[in-house]
């Protein structure tokens, strides 16, 4: 009899655990449990993945401005100086626009500059004869490329700054190209290019200028005809930063509009080069298209080598999250550290992608 009773006792347990499993799987297929499990798919990363502490980039937070001083409109990043030299505000308009914080990140624009010959045997002709000459005394650009224009790049600064009193030109020592990436809206070359900044550390930017060859003048069998540079533009930030930079500053570049009244003023002036100023107001966004598309045509290789000496240098390591993309540099050790799935080691590839911040312990 107390077997009977003990067999119906477990029996009856059972049938009971049977209806409770039932009821809590059978016919909801909207449960949490399910709807959880179809979210899962690709590279979707545990919705339980450990927090990380992240520090947004200062590039993820940039907000712009706009600029007009009445010659010249354009959206610049919200703190940034914009600082034009005392000079003709027409024919040769020059800007440069950096942060005041610090001034290794920079653009530089000038609309024209001239006083530059053709040769080495043309400046000495010119200096002998006319000794006070701007033309005796600025480097001459030869070959007539705008690779050549930057590597005498700093004896022009040098003279621009003497002839207006005020040190407003950048210097661009032991500057070397990396790479050509091609032509111009102009038909000057886009250049990347390295220097050292005044205190010796290295610097990267992307530089383009156009010069022109306005023809042929002969003094004592040497042609002493000028040439002249339009466009000039010069951008650049540390060298491992450039990479995060360089989309600002070529949002900046589109932007730039000269006003009516500037045209006005501008219409004494002669040149077929500049003129397109006037036709196309704006002519500057077709320039940052094309530098755009070539920095992203650009080699890696450059970027993979030093990115990687500066992690090493810095103490960082990168990782990137799996369901954004975006790229962080972490602290060393936080792949050892870290228990989830979403963040992940970058590829060499992705050290060309700008950083959106900072993973901190």
């Amino acid at each position: 009899m107390k077997k009977r009773l003990l067999r119906s006792a477990l029996a009856l347990v059972l049938l009971l655990a049977i209806v409770i499993l039932a009821g809590c799987s059978g016919g909801k297929s909207g449960s949490k449990s399910d709807s959880k499990s179809g979210s899962k798919s690709g590279n979707q990363s545990d919705d339980k993945d450990p927090d990380v502490r992240i520090i947004p980039s200062e590039t993820s937070r940039i907000e712009y401005e706009e600029y007009d001083n009445g010659y010249l409109r354009m959206e610049i990043p919200k703190g940034w100086t914009l600082e034009t030299p005392k000079t003709n505000p027409f024919s040769g308009y020059t800007f440069k626009l950096y942060n005041p914080k610090d001034a290794d990140y920079l653009i530089e624009f000038s609309l024209g500059l001239s006083g530059f010959l053709k040769t080495e045997a043309a400046r000495q002709t010119y200096a002998a004869l006319y000794p006070d000459s701007v033309y005796g005394q600025a480097a001459a650009i030869d070959p007539q490329t705008t690779e050549q224009f930057y590597k005498v790049w700093n004896t022009t600064a040098k003279i621009g700054n003497q002839m207006i009193n005020q040190e407003f030109f950048v210097y661009l020592d032991e500057f070397e190209v990396i790479e050509n990436l091609g032509k111009s809206a102009f038909g000057g070359d886009i250049i990347r290019g390295a220097f050292v900044n005044d205190d010796g550390e290295p610097m990267q930017g992307l530089f383009t200028a156009t010069v022109v060859d306005v023809g042929s003048f002969y003094t004592y069998g040497v042609d002493v005809a000028p040439l002249n540079s339009y466009h000039n533009i010069l951008m650049y930030a540390p060298d491992t930063e450039f990479v995060n930079w360089q989309a600002i500053y070529d949002h900046c570049l589109s932007t730039i509009e000269f006003t009516d009244a500037f045209m006005i003023g501008f219409n004494s002036e002669q040149s077929s080069q500049i003129a397109a100023v006037r036709a196309n107001a704006r002519i500057y966004d077709e320039i940052s298209s094309m530098i755009m598309d070539s920095w992203a045509a650009r080699s890696n290789s450059y970027d993979i080598i030093s990115q990687k000496r500066s992690d090493a240098t810095l103490g960082y390591e990168r990782v990137y999250d799996i369901d954004t993309g975006d790229v962080y540099r972490a602290y060393v050790g936080f792949t050892d550290d870290y228990t989830g799935t979403r963040y992940r080691s970058i590829t060499d590839d992705m050290y060309t992608s700008v950083i959106s911040g900072y993973i901190e312990k």
